[in-house]
């Protein structure tokens, strides 16, 4: 236990772990539920222990070192034939070879991004993993020395993945061939040059499909024969290299079975747009039938090839593929560069202030939308543009002058607008501040006076009327009380003499009435009298 502690946890401790809940059978796991569910494939019981059912065993990151139970293992995996042990702890060949030796079906091991040692280590000259087909050892950084010795012992190889291993070149002093292996990814190295690519070739006579993107391959040519180094080679992935010529695209024809590539981001095809590049690559290689994961159809290719014609017709230097496109498609003219705008788009000109500006403008607006464009080109008070039409022909001619846009609702269309006629754009004057006097509150005494002077008039003219017309006018009316308030100094005297000839018995001094108990009703009395005396006279 302590060995495990140090080293990592073993490959069959974390498999029972994943996958086999610690040797439980199904009845130790359900406990009296009625549902139970795993993660995974369930395993199966078996007279000597559990077998999983499942073809494929993923413990990433699980900081596995070592095998642990061989013969667990063995019994467990027997019909797993993926197993993924990859982000791990191993860093000992002997026990990757002890757990090939326990996974007597698999076929696909994914080592990846384990801290293998660098340097070689031989493995026993009788070890042989015959049913391994595919070996991915990326981010291992693991010499090639070191994936050769492995190649020798997986003779039905078929693909080997070995990206970001920061390779800088292949050798080709190994002295071995591996007859059965047919694709390699070794993106994301730093290989430069062709001729690590065709030595890649020589080790791998049967090699068909080559990724080999994010790798600073500065050329595609080397002095190597490629019909001898990639026979066999049909699909090749170069994206983001360094090539910087269009003879580097004409070595890779020489390739004789290569038909799909894949290429989109090269310092050559930097300065073409996307269509550029289709019928420029495709132009150049003339065998291909895939593009950048596009299936090319015939007639892609004739307008693609007769594209190429065109393009490199105004050229000086023309490459040999352009004399051989033209045998087989004549000699084309370039096709007259005609610019489709909608009618309704209209180039005119705006003055303002002098200066002119050359806009294209939507007839189908209105002059109020075509006013609020104005405000904002200009920066105008919105509310002070005026527009002037100006129709450049028939104001050349003296037909007719400037025409205001005077509806906000017009559409700009019905002016028959044309290239390059004229707006002239002025501005409304500002209106006039207001002023802020006493003038307001004089005018306001005015109309209360001439108010005041009025009702003056219309009482008198009421006193005129009564001389002449037998209607009795009510005491308490408004005429009869301003009338009363008017005189009232007047007739203090006459009103206490009649006051004492209607009521002789009522002393004249006030005081002595005052501290009566009746002096309210008296006085009542003594004013409906005097109103009634009033009235009759």
């Amino acid at each position: 236990m302590a060995v495990t502690e140090m080293f990592g946890r073993s490959f069959s401790d974390a498999l029972y772990e994943r996958y086999c809940d610690f040797d439980s059978t199904f009845d130790d796991l359900k406990n009296d539920c009625d549902i139970v569910f795993f993660v995974g494939s369930s395993p199966k019981k078996t007279e000597s222990g559990l077998v999983l059912n499942a073809s494929t065993v993923v413990l990433t990151d699980e900081r596995i070192s070592h095998v642990g139970d061989p013969h667990a293992v063995a019994l467990s995996c027997s019909q797993v034939e993926l197993v993924d042990i990859s982000s791990n702890a191993f860093s000992d060949w002997h026990e990757i070879s002890l757990l090939l030796s326990s996974l007597p079906h698999v076929k696909t091991i994914n080592l990846s991004f384990n801290p293998f040692p660098t340097d070689l280590h031989r493995l026993p000259a009788d070890l042989e993993w015959s049913n391994l087909n595919t070996l991915c050892l990326n981010g291992s950084h693991i010499g090639l020395e070191m994936i050769v010795e492995l190649l020798k012992k997986t003779a039905n190889l078929e693909e080997l993945q070995i990206c970001s291993n920061n390779y800088t070149s292949i050798s080709s002093d190994y002295d071995f061939q591996h007859k059965n292996l047919k694709r390699v990814y070794i993106s994301n190295n730093n290989l430069s040059e062709w001729k690590s690519i065709c030595c890649l070739g020589r080790l791998f006579p049967r090699l068909e499909t080559l990724i080999a993107s994010d790798n600073p391959l500065i050329s595609f040519r080397s002095d190597d024969d490629v019909t001898v180094c990639l026979p066999c080679l049909h699909t090749l992935s170069v994206d983001q290299v360094q090539i910087s010529d269009w003879n580097d695209v004409v070595a890779l024809t020489k390739l004789p079975s290569l038909h799909a590539l894949r290429i989109h981001v090269a310092p050559l095809l930097k300065n073409y747009q996307k269509e550029e590049r289709f019928f420029l690559l495709l132009g150049y290689m003339k065998h291909l039938t895939k593009l950048n994961g596009s299936d090319i159809t015939a007639n892609e290719r004739e307008t693609s090839e007769r594209r190429f014609i065109r393009h490199y017709s105004q050229h000086d230097m023309k490459p040999q593929r352009y004399f051989e496109l033209t045998e087989k498609h004549g000699n084309l003219k370039p096709l007259v560069d005609i610019k489709i705008r909608a009618p309704y788009l209209t180039n005119v000109r705006l003055v303002y202030n002098q200066t002119t500006h050359d806009k294209e403008i939507d007839v189908r607006q209105t002059v109020q939308q075509f006013k609020k464009y104005l405000h904002e080109l200009f920066r105008l008070p919105l509310t002070r543009i005026r527009i002037f039409y100006v129709d450049d022909v028939a104001f050349n001619m003296g037909v007719c002058g400037p025409e205001e846009l005077r509806y906000p609702q017009r559409l700009l269309h019905t002016y028959n607008i044309h290239d390059g006629d004229q707006f002239h754009i002025d501005l409304k004057p500002e209106p006039p501040k207001p002023q802020y006097t006493t003038r307001t509150a004089d005018s306001t005494r005015s109309r209360k006076k001439s108010t005041d002077n009025n009702r003056i008039n219309s009482s008198t003219s009421s006193d005129d009327d009564k001389g002449t017309s037998p209607v009795v006018t009510s005491p308490f009316a408004f005429d009869s009380l301003q009338k009363l308030a008017q005189q009232k100094n007047t007739h203090d005297t006459q009103a206490s003499i009649e006051l004492d000839e209607i009521y002789p018995s009522i002393d004249k001094t006030v005081q002595m009435i005052k501290n009566d108990e009746d002096d309210d009703e008296l006085l009542l009395a003594a004013a409906a009298a005097t109103c009634t005396n009033l009235q009759t006279k």
